[in-house]
């Protein structure tokens, strides 16, 4: 089974935004940030003597979480948004082929086939199929490129299928 799509910028926008609150490191990335935030401050201040600058420790240490994470999104969007290019394959056209060996793609930059024993995971993300070739880098097919929520879902099952066969 085949499908054409055209990856574009928003595309990635939308994927990753999608991902961050369901990966575990999301919620590891604050808490180490919040972690160095209140060791700072522990260190810089001492410990809190009342309850009211305990609960304030906590805050800003929750607060440095999150805004240490959304720094590091917003610097991590930038630099995908200023790296992806159709010259490398990342945007642009891509053609996607189920075969019994593995998940076959194609650009205009390169073609490659992903082992079905290699792939770390596949599933529905929001409106993407995505396939987890290793932590961070994973091929994805957004919604609109099928013509029917059918074939989506068909695509989606097939290749589920062949990848838990090869687990």
């Amino acid at each position: 089974m085949k499908v054409h799509t055209n990856i574009r910028r928003l595309d990635l926008i939308i994927f990753n935004l999608t991902l961050l609150p369901r990966v575990r490191s999301t919620y590891v990335t604050i808490g180490v940030i919040a972690f160095a935030v209140a060791t700072f401050i522990l260190l810089k201040h001492g410990s809190p003597e009342t309850a009211r600058n305990w609960m304030i420790l906590v805050v800003a240490s929750l607060g440095g979480g999150v805004g240490g994470m959304l720094a590091g999104i917003i610097i991590s969007m930038v630099l995908i948004l200023t790296t992806s290019s159709k010259a490398n394959g990342i945007l642009g056209e891509h053609e996607y082929e189920i075969t019994p060996e593995g998940l076959l793609e194609k650009t205009n930059a390169n073609e490659g086939l992903s082992r079905w024993s290699g792939i770390q995971e596949v599933r529905k993300a929001g409106s993407f199929i995505l396939f987890r070739i290793s932590g961070y880098l994973f091929h994805i097919i957004p919604r609109r490129s099928f013509e029917t929520d059918e074939d989506f879902h068909e695509f989606l099952g097939m290749a589920k299928d062949k990848w838990r066969s090869a687990a």
